[in-house]
């Protein structure tokens, strides 16, 4: 079983398309980051309580519109309960390499996931429309060992790419905003109060809590990928599915019915660093969505992929 993943690992990393997808990532990061420094929201200077009030006052005037979504409401709500607490409190806001890896972990978590799930589309599909799944039957691993031996390098290579994104986010986040404040606390909104955690704490939940997306956006991509003998159409379809349930799970954040919706759940932070998208919802819940839907995939890819016949 090992020696499978090391060979379905060493396919991975000998395609062009993976170093593609590579530099596509650390240019992602990039953007992420130049955007946030144009637009200026990660400056402070000596006038930053004057920019803190302009700020609340303009989203309380956008939480006010007759059009803003509940996630707007609930987002503007912490964002002004957070600032207050700094001009009460005379602190001024940071910007540094954590602050910005903190607040950017769940976009690139997003970002890693559309990137990855190209290789999960294509692990099993391009071996079907090739022909060259017959040159692994012929060995004497099952198609068992050969399903899991796949799935599980998928999952390596995303993991990879959430660690290589970690590291790159506090690299060129610390070249353009400073490499200063690890030790600063990290201020968050939990039952409508101010809570703090260590900076590295809240760090470290950004991209682990946010892993569910990755794993349940690569399992549906293997799913389409080992029912389909299309290459193109499981990464276009799986990617078109990934980025529709994330619109729809910030777009319905706090709808009653959406705690049953599994993209609800994939972002764990809100419940260690704020607060949940339904009210009711537990961890526990969350993760037993999780686990049910990754079941229900493999219980729709396993036996396609053991019983379909190669030609």
């Amino acid at each position: 079983m090992i020696q499978l993943i090391r060979n379905e690992n060493m396919k991975i990393y000998k395609r062009k398309r993976t170093w593609i997808i590579i530099i596509l990532l650390i240019l992602y990061v990039l953007i992420q980051m130049a955007n946030l420094k144009s637009s200026g929201t990660t400056e402070y200077n000596e006038g930053w309580k004057t920019l803190l009030q302009h700020e609340n006052s303009k989203l309380t005037r956008d939480a006010a519109k007759s059009d803003a979504l509940p996630i707007e409401k609930k987002m503007a709500a912490e964002k002004i309960l957070v600032n207050q607490y700094y001009l009460d409190h005379n602190i001024p806001p940071q910007s540094n390499a954590w602050s910005f890896a903190v607040s950017q972990s769940r976009n690139l978590i997003v970002g890693i996931s559309l990137l990855a799930l190209i290789v999960a589309g294509d692990i099993v599909a391009s071996e079907f429309s090739a022909g060259t799944i017959k040159f692994l039957l012929t060995r004497s691993a099952t198609r068992s060992k050969i399903y899991f031996a796949k799935y599980i390098a998928t999952l390596l290579f995303g993991m990879f790419l959430v660690l290589l994104t970690f590291l790159a986010a506090i690299f060129f986040g610390g070249l353009m905003f400073g490499f200063k404040g690890i030790g600063d606390p990290y201020f968050f909104v939990k039952d409508q109060t101010i809570q703090q955690a260590d900076m590295i704490q809240a760090l470290l939940g950004g991209f682990l809590f946010n892993i569910p997306f990755m794993v349940i956006v690569l399992t549906f991509a293997f799913m389409i990928s080992a029912a389909f003998r299309s290459v193109t159409f499981s990464i276009v379809f799986s990617m078109l599915t990934a980025i529709a349930g994330f619109v729809l799970s910030i777009t319905m954040n706090g709808w009653p019915w959406t705690k049953y919706f599994v993209f609800s759940s994939t972002d764990l932070n809100p419940y260690f660093f704020g607060t949940t998208p339904v009210e009711g919802m537990t961890l526990g819940f969350s993760l037993f969505i999780l686990l049910l839907h990754l079941a229900a995939m493999h219980l729709v890819s396993y036996p396609i992929f053991t019983k379909r016949d190669v030609i």
